[in-house]
Formats: C-alpha cells, sequence, structure tokens
C-alpha cells in the first residue's frame, strides 16, 4: 500500500513539470508580442490577438493539468 501512495506523489510531481513549461511558454508568448510590435507598430492589434489566443490555449493545457492532478489527489488513500 505504501508503495502505491509513493507511485501517486511521484505521479503528482510529474504533473508539475509541464504546468512549469506553460509558465515559460506565457512568458515567451509575450515577448514575442513585444518584440513584434517594436518591430510593426501598425499591426498592435491583431498581434494582441494573436497572443491571447495562445495565452488561452497555454492556459487550457494547463487547467487540464490541474485537473489531472487533483484526480491523483483525490485518489489518494
Amino acid at each position: 500500500m505504501l508503495f502505491v501512495k509513493a507511485a501517486k506523489f511521484v505521479a503528482i510531481g510529474i504533473c508539475f513539470f509541464p504546468i512549469t513549461c506553460c509558465a515559460i511558454g506565457t512568458g515567451i508568448i509575450f515577448a514575442s508580442l513585444l518584440k513584434s510590435v517594436s518591430y510593426a507598430p501598425d499591426y498592435e492589434e491583431v498581434l494582441f490577438n494573436y497572443a491571447i489566443i495562445g495565452f488561452a490555449f497555454i492556459e487550457t493545457f494547463c487547467f487540464f493539468l490541474f485537473f489531472g492532478v487533483g484526480f491523483i489527489y483525490a485518489q489518494l488513500p
């Protein structure tokens, strides 16, 4: 029983690695937005819309991971 509990905690730890990547991806998106607006200020609205769509995709993935972690944690004995 202790082995199963340890395996579930390892699984929770593994699920948190992609959440770190979500934070890095969000930073990359907004850094690219700043860089692209400095190159083409005329397209600021279009670029901002694309950045927000990318941010929404990344955060959706992050929320799915949180639900996965919650499901694993709820199954602990």
